[in-house]
């Protein structure tokens, strides 16, 4: 039988199909609701092992299916899933939003609106000046305007991993950069040698509900060739935050959840910042508007220890529940493991 807290056994029985073309990256997240039906477009050791310990698991067996509205278009056409039924997906796009929308199907994600407004990071950058979130100096402009003052990072509107991200440290690298991206917009900030961690939470009716801060992964070439390049997360690099600092990074999600609050987000986000742990200083990199790759680790470390996940308050959330009926964390009390997820191919698709 699948490990999950017993108060979850008093959770509505709805049946929800969690869709995922990436079966690694939904590993573990069968344990965050009894009534998850998992469809995927291939079978990994991980959800072989879910699936024999009693997660409902159907393997569509369409390796070169890459996207989730491929795979939901799929399910359709052969009647996997109808009128009336609840999805859960990692990302919201305005392309499952319409097949959602002519089928009847609901979606438990935040609109497809929340992520152009959001992951666009150009965008995202309007969104903390307007709600006076920290972050670093930041231009945006044409590339081909820039002229090199000092070592920069320059980010293009939108990508996964770190294949967005480029560290500038001389006229020769902006040159090539520019000859290789031309005349696109991009956002520019200083570099700075600081860390980056992350940390996860969900907006709900009933508050802000987060994980710890974790350690993002970067610049590790066997989990990613990219310089900035993401692969993973460590909650143990936290301990050694100050707790001025743990209470910067509170006031941040407060006021990043009031930011979200006001203009109708809800559900999971994930955000990922600079930390000054010397000064006490937080500058928030970005937002991400969806479930995020961790997730199942993060389940599956909250199961282990009686903590009704994240994944879900935010499932729960979306089915209309009182919160207020189980014993939330506000925050977790997972300050333990590390996760690596490569991306060698630094390309992958949501």
């Amino acid at each position: 039988m699948l490990r999950v807290p017993c108060s979850m056994n008093s959770f509505p029985h709805k049946t929800i199909h969690l869709i995922s073309p990436d079966p690694k990256k939904i590993e573990g997240m069968e344990c965050a609701y009894p009534h998850l039906k998992i469809f995927v477009s291939k079978m990994s050791p991980g959800l072989r092992k879910a699936e024999k310990a009693g997660a409902e698991i159907v393997n569509l067996k369409l390796p070169r299916v890459k996207r989730t509205s491929e795979l939901l278009a799929e399910m359709l056409s052969r009647k996997m899933i109808r009128k009336g039924n609840r999805i859960l997906i990692f990302k919201n796009l305005p392309k499952i939003e319409k097949l959602a929308t002519k089928h009847r199907i609901d979606i438990l994600m935040p609109e497809s609106y929340f992520v152009n407004l959001l992951e666009d990071k150009i965008h995202f950058v309007d969104f903390c000046h307007e709600f006076a979130l920290p972050i670093l100096p930041t231009t945006v402009r044409e590339l081909n305007l820039v002229r090199f003052l000092e070592p920069i990072v320059i980010q293009t509107r939108r990508g996964h991993a770190g294949e967005s991200t480029f560290f500038v440290k001389s006229p020769r690298e902006l040159e090539t950069l520019k000859r290789k991206i031309g005349d696109f917009v991009v956002k520019i900030t200083p570099l700075k040698k600081l860390p980056t961690f992350s940390l996860d939470f969900c907006v709900t009716r009933n508050g802000i509900f987060t994980t710890q801060p974790f350690f993002q992964i970067t610049g590790d070439p066997k989990l990613n060739p990219l310089e900035g390049g993401t692969g993973g997360i460590d909650f143990g690099p936290a301990a050694e935050l100050s707790e001025a600092t743990r209470e910067r990074i509170g006031a941040l999600v407060e006021m990043l959840g009031a930011a979200l609050d006001k203009i109708g987000y809800r559900g999971i986000a994930g955000i990922d910042f600079l930390v000054d742990n010397e000064n006490a200083k937080i500058y928030l990199l970005e937002l991400n508007p969806r479930l995020l790759s961790n997730l199942g680790f993060v389940t599956k470390q909250q199961t282990a220890i009686g903590e009704i996940p994240l994944l879900t308050i935010h499932i729960l959330e979306f089915l209309g529940v009182d919160l207020t009926e189980w014993d939330l964390p506000k925050v977790s009390a997972v300050k333990e493991g590390r996760f690596e997820l490569p991306h060698l191919d630094a390309r992958m698709v949501v």
